[in-house]
């Protein structure tokens, strides 16, 4: 897509994604002290919310520290899935675009009357509910989205978990232009027709990756962008026996290639069901491509993110939505009552 085409600057949602590319440019990493302040490096945290504000930003959290295998133990689940659980000993973030989650507010609200001293909250608006009930709170200042899929506070959210978790992976510093030049570079690549005509014609949607937050986030996005039912398989969970189901009229992504398994894809999928396959990979692969740029591990994530909002808006636009307002989502999914 490109930005300056009257076919897509018409779009709240686009204009978003592009403002990503700044907002890259621009952020300032956190210190963890002053977020968690004298916590021991040893508690496990846990972060919490719902929908786009846990997806990505705290899965690829909670991959990072199993790669780095340093510091304190990460932890995700969904607010509702934690009501009851004993949290005592975790550091508990969560995590809300607008700060008025019902499922998070009742959380900690619970937590709270219970004497939980280390609540802490990330979110994009000041004066939110989600602040009353928490130690700390921080506001990511990614500027208003207008659009109902969320975009830019998802990145948002994301770098700063990224940053807050810097002290455990020998400070690694964010290389913000390399990140920033490559995402807009991803979002301005041109997409085979042919690609996008499969993607509209799809019943469903299946994407496939590492559980790291990216192709799960983009199943999310396939529902409130292009309206279309999809499922995230994660890892090569889609040999292990959900191929009974997915036929010629479904399409697979793959968000994360698995080249050892290229050939058995192929034969389930490619010659015995007729199921498209489209790879996003650095490197060609036998199925449809989406060639992005090669970056160290710590980039990937969000480089195929943009990959995937590329292919959801040309889709989108070639089927006519609006962009900007699904039918039924809404931008604040269940929201509080203060």
């Amino acid at each position: 897509m490109k930005l300056n085409d009257s076919r897509y600057d018409r779009h709240h949602l686009i204009k978003e994604m592009y403002e990503v590319v700044d907002y890259i440019k621009n952020f300032e990493p956190v210190n963890v002290n002053d977020f968690i302040g004298s916590v021991p490096d040893n508690t496990p945290l846990m972060l919490t919310g719902e929908g786009s504000s846990r997806i990505f930003p705290a899965k690829n959290a909670v991959h990072r520290r199993l790669l780095s295998d340093r510091g304190p133990l990460i932890f995700t689940e969904g607010s509702t899935d934690l009501d009851g659980k004993n949290l005592d000993n975790f550091v508990v973030i969560g995590a809300s675009n607008s700060g008025k989650t019902k499922e998070l507010v009742h959380l900690f609200r619970k937590l709270q009357n219970s004497g939980h001293k280390q609540l802490y909250g990330l979110t994009c608006n000041y004066n939110s509910t989600l602040e009353n009930c928490s130690k700390k709170t921080v506001v990511i200042d990614v500027g208003p989205e207008k659009a109902v899929a969320a975009t830019k506070s998802v990145i948002g959210q994301a770098l700063f978990y990224d940053s807050l978790m810097s002290k455990w992976y020998d400070n690694k510093i964010l290389d913000k232009n390399l990140l920033a030049d490559n995402f807009l570079e991803t979002l301005n690549s041109s997409v085979d027709s042919s690609v996008i005509e499969m993607i509209c014609k799809a019943e469903t949607v299946y994407y496939t990756g590492n559980n790291n937050g990216a192709a799960e986030e983009l199943t999310l996005k396939t529902n409130e962008i292009i309206r279309k039912k999809s499922s995230f398989l994660p890892g090569t969970y889609l040999l292990h026996g959900v191929e009974e189901v997915i036929s010629g009229n479904d399409i697979i992504i793959m968000v994360d290639a698995y080249p050892d398994e290229y050939e058995k894809i192929k034969e389930v999928y490619s010659k015995n069901i007729g199921t498209p396959v489209i790879a996003i990979a650095t490197e060609p692969s036998p199925f449809n491509s989406i060639i992005i740029p090669s970056l160290p591990d710590f980039y990937e994530p969000y480089i195929k993110l943009a990959a995937g909002w590329n292919l959801l808006v040309e889709t989108g636009l070639e089927l006519g939505i609006d962009l900007d307002k699904p039918q039924r989502a809404r931008k604040i999914g269940n929201e509080a009552i203060s």
